[in-house]
């Protein structure tokens, strides 16, 4: 455990609650957040990715770690806000009420079955990790592990059924049509990887063949993409491809998609892609922009942490360090053209999340494969 780096995420915490709107027992934040093309300001909604629960979720590891009272206190507060703002846009665990139920059962230690089901109905435009399906199936599972309730299992595997249903199935493997693009998605939050990695855990529970075949069809279509002069996989939301080395799009995501599957399945296969998203995570995280846990420095040295690749993350966060908390310079956030935000995935609370997993990773488990097992042998990748 390394003090200092608890220490960064107390004062990034402390920040969080100085700021935060309290009224009749609830709390909340306001934030720049993208209006179109145009940069905004206004109150948080409750969702995971960059409103009230993920920022809840933040303070309450922060109150554990440390015992002290004003996160706790805030972090209750903000999941009441959270909670009584919900349902949210969808079942996506990263923008809808799934997550705010997560994060409510981490936090209050309970959960409301009904408002689960209600809030878990499949939707067939919504599929990926962060808005629809895939995300749906690891917040059920996780709900369903404290519980062992049979109606979550089976709204998980209803949210499988619609992915099997909706996959293109072609030569190359399978895929899904997310947000859209030139060609389906590759990558975790949108794209295949997520998809695959959904399934592969939800085989695990109920120990259904089918869903992995699928999975290895979703690698199997990613592999056919993979560029290996850039030892990457395209991003094909626009006409002009890139090779973005974020958890969302690129090469940080799906090495963490596959460092899961490979502790799952076993394959060696699986094993060398993760090395090669790992290498390319390695090169070229000093030159992202900004520190957020979707498409930022914080994010891929959280992959970095599930491969046991201590050193390289520990650079990351020393560089943070240096650079922004002991000069008083703003940390650089996610959204384009913005000042720093309070959320989970773009701002603040993903950055001090981000010191508290590496201070402590068994104690404080990844919010980028949300109830998964920690860690990846060192000697192994």
């Amino acid at each position: 455990m390394n003090p200092a780096y608890i220490e960064t995420a107390e004062r990034i915490g402390a920040r969080l609650c100085r700021d935060a709107i309290w009224h009749r027992g609830r709390t909340n934040w306001t934030s720049d957040f993208l209006d179109g093309e145009t940069v905004a300001h206004g109150a948080l909604g409750p969702d995971l990715y960059s409103g009230t629960a993920g920022i809840a979720l933040f303070l309450w590891r922060l109150a554990q770690m440390t015992g002290e009272r004003i996160f706790r206190v805030t972090a209750e507060a903000a999941i009441r806000q959270a909670l009584d703002r919900s349902p949210g846009s969808g079942c996506g665990f990263y923008s809808g009420g799934l997550g705010v139920l997560y994060a409510g059962a981490e936090i209050l230690q309970d959960f409301d079955e009904e408002a689960v089901i209600r809030e878990a109905q499949p939707d067939r435009s919504r599929l990926d990790v962060i808005d629809g399906s895939a995300g749906a199936i690891a917040a059920l599972l996780n709900l369903h592990a404290r519980t062992h309730s049979a109606r979550l299992l089976e709204a998980a595997l209803r949210h499988a059924e619609l992915l099997l249903k909706e996959a293109l199935r072609v030569e190359d493997g399978w895929s899904w049509k997310t947000i859209g693009g030139s060609r389906n998605l590759t990558g975790f939050s949108h794209g295949a990887s997520g998809i695959a990695w959904a399934l592969l855990e939800l085989q695990r529970v109920t120990g259904e063949d089918r869903f992995r075949e699928a999975a290895l069809e979703a690698f199997r279509y990613e592999r056919s993409c993979f560029n290996e002069a850039e030892q990457n996989w395209p991003d094909y939301r626009e006409a002009e491809v890139g090779y973005p080395v974020f958890w969302c799009h690129g090469a940080a995501g799906i090495g963490l998609c596959r460092l899961r599957a490979w502790q799952i399945l076993g394959c060696s296969g699986l094993l060398d892609e993760a090395r090669a998203a790992l290498g390319t995570v390695e090169r070229y995280s000093p030159a992202l922009p900004n520190f957020s846990l979707c498409h930022g420095r914080a994010g891929n040295a959280d992959v970095l942490i599930y491969a046991s690749e201590f050193r390289s993350a520990d650079a990351i966060a020393q560089e943070g360090v240096e650079r922004f908390e002991r000069r008083g310079i703003p940390w650089p956030c996610g959204l384009p053209g913005a000042g720093e935000t309070p959320g989970l995935m773009l701002g603040l609370a993903g950055i001090g999340y981000f010191y508290l997993r590496l201070a402590d990773p068994k104690r404080v488990p990844s919010v980028l494969l949300p109830g998964s097992s920690e860690f990846v042998k060192e000697s192994t990748v």
